[in-house]
């Protein structure tokens, strides 16, 4: 990751709840730290487009100060894929199955516990859909930990990343 980031993609299944919530988190945060020049969109590998976010990820979101209740889902597409400079998939699988799709993305794709800052950096993050409101909240706060990480590395440039 040499060149400037200012395009970041995020992506999961079905865009309903953990690339929104990575995608408004991220966006809150660079927003309320009055960092401009950063855009972020997310995306979902068998996304139905304009699905909502479901209930439970907005209730949890928005308890978090982040507002979903505008989001409307939308399928990964090259379009999206060649504008974004970092794609961040949720789990191994997803990341398995863009590149199959768009290999050229092959540099820019990585999970998005690459970034961070507690526990594994390897592993993915577990889908809440269907679940319950503490699945859905455990897996918001660990996108939140992701997230804070790559803004600190987007910000501050650390070397260990």
């Amino acid at each position: 990751m040499n060149k400037q980031i200012s395009n970041i993609l995020f992506v999961c299944i079905g865009n309903i709840c953990r690339s929104p919530f990575a995608q408004g988190l991220f966006t809150k945060l660079v927003r309320q730290e009055g960092h401009i020049g950063f855009q972020a969109e997310s995306a979902g590998l068998l996304a139905l487009p304009g699905n909502s976010a479901t209930f439970l990820a907005q209730k949890v979101a928005a308890e978090h100060g982040v507002d979903l209740a505008g989001h409307k889902a939308k399928r990964l597409s090259q379009e999206l894929v060649d504008r974004s400079e970092l794609i961040l998939v949720m789990e191994k699988s997803h990341k398995d199955e863009l590149l199959a799709d768009f290999s050229e993305a092959t540099d820019k794709t990585f999970l998005i516990r690459r970034f961070a800052r507690l526990g594994s950096r390897s592993r993915g993050v577990a889908d809440p859909y269907g679940l319950q409101y503490d699945t859905y909240r455990f897996c918001y706060l660990d996108i939140e930990d992701a997230v804070l990480g790559l803004v600190d590395f987007l910000i501050k440039k650390p070397k260990n990343v």
